[in-house]
């Protein structure tokens, strides 16, 4: 090390997944910080109070020297960070993604719609510094995507409890157009999605309506990324192709050789898979939900509300379309829109947040 460079201030880091997003986010904030990164995930519910307890003596070794706490989401794994923060008097900021902001019974989804988390997730986002949602819809939005009585039509944290006035700023991920690019021909007439699957994900991710799709439309292929064994069918199509877990370097061969991506889910946050199947010249057929139409810009095809005719029709006129040209749009709207340095807005943020609280003490 320089002799001149003093040793890097410490940054608590607190997350329930490790997966590209987090794993970007970290590499990000470790320019700055000696990030120690504490994963809260208990492979059984009644694990999580053994994971509370695991994380109270993490925060009591690395929070009295650290200089800031992140939170990935915010849920049981936010609330002790929080609370640690307040008493050592250290910035906590939290980055909401999706689940931590929405409240859907019809499909069980959503913090809000279980009890104990839906409050412990109300607590963190009160007693946090700053949020950093990756997207304005998960601050406040109208969900009219599907109409089901027992959602609320009013959605995002500041929609379900308009007391809560903590300071946030939207920033949204970015993506690197150099790990994702098309070097491969397509496949015409050929459909992609990812989605991890299990029973509720199969309505929640609109795996439903692609199956749907594959019976309506016989001459072309649909391929479903993240398919578990613990995922059981009445009945695949025989144009559906289903694969597990991909390794996140292979994803790029995997959108290349597909025309079209779905994202036919009723929520979602800010969704990587769609933006980064675009740079692979996918063109988007998604739901007009949360950040899905900004992302897909004029690039693609927006579906107003779940309906399997609306749909259909959809997808007549995306296979009649130029797609060789609407994919190379949609590669560039996501240079354009979300390049890389986008998300080093969420590094800055952070260095504000240490720099105030070191001159107000």
């Amino acid at each position: 090390m320089d002799a001149n460079v003093g040793p890097k201030r410490r940054l608590v880091y607190s997350t329930p997944v490790l997966i590209s997003f987090a794993r970007n986010d970290i590499a990000l904030l470790s320019e700055a910080f000696e990030v120690s990164v504490f994963h809260f995930k208990p492979k059984r519910k009644w694990i999580t109070p053994f994971s509370l307890l695991n994380q109270l003596f993490f925060l009591l070794r690395t929070v009295p020297g650290s200089s800031v706490i992140v939170c990935q989401f915010a849920g049981y794994h936010s609330l002790l960070p929080c609370i640690f923060g307040r008493v050592f008097r250290k910035p906590v900021l939290l980055v909401l993604g999706g689940t931590d902001c929405v409240k859907f019974p019809s499909i069980g989804y959503g913090n809000f719609t279980r009890w104990p988390l839906g409050t412990v997730t109300r607590w963190s986002l009160q007693l946090a510094d700053h949020l950093a949602p990756v997207d304005e819809s998960l601050v406040e939005s109208e969900h009219k995507y599907t109409s089901d009585p027992r959602d609320p039509v009013v959605q995002g944290y500041r929609g379900l409890f308009p007391e809560i006035r903590t300071p946030y700023t939207v920033i949204a991920y970015g993506y690197d157009p150099q790990r994702f690019k098309c070097e491969v021909d397509k496949t015409e007439g050929s459909f992609i999605t990812a989605a991890q699957m299990n029973v509720p994900n199969f309505h929640r991710k609109g795996i439903d309506l692609i199956f749907q799709m594959a019976d309506r439309f016989p001459q072309c292929r649909f391929t479903i990324l993240g398919n578990t064994s613990a995922m059981k069918y009445e009945r695949v199509p025989s144009n559906v192709k289903l694969y597990g877990f991909i390794p996140y370097e292979e994803l790029p061969g995997f959108y290349a050789r597909h025309r079209f991506y779905l994202q036919l889910s009723i929520w979602e946050g800010f969704p990587s898979a769609p933006c980064e199947a675009m740079l692979c010249e996918c063109v988007p057929i998604a739901s007009s939900v949360a950040a899905l139409p900004e992302i897909v810009g004029d690039t693609g095809f927006i579906l107003q509300t779940k309906s399997a005719d609306r749909l259909k029709e959809l997808l007549d006129t995306a296979l009649a379309s130029d797609q060789v040209a609407l994919g190379r749009r949609a590669r560039q709207h996501i240079m354009d829109s979300f390049p890389p340095s986008e998300r080093r807005k969420l590094l800055d943020l952070v260095e504000k947040m240490v720099a105030k609280k070191r001159r107000t003490g």
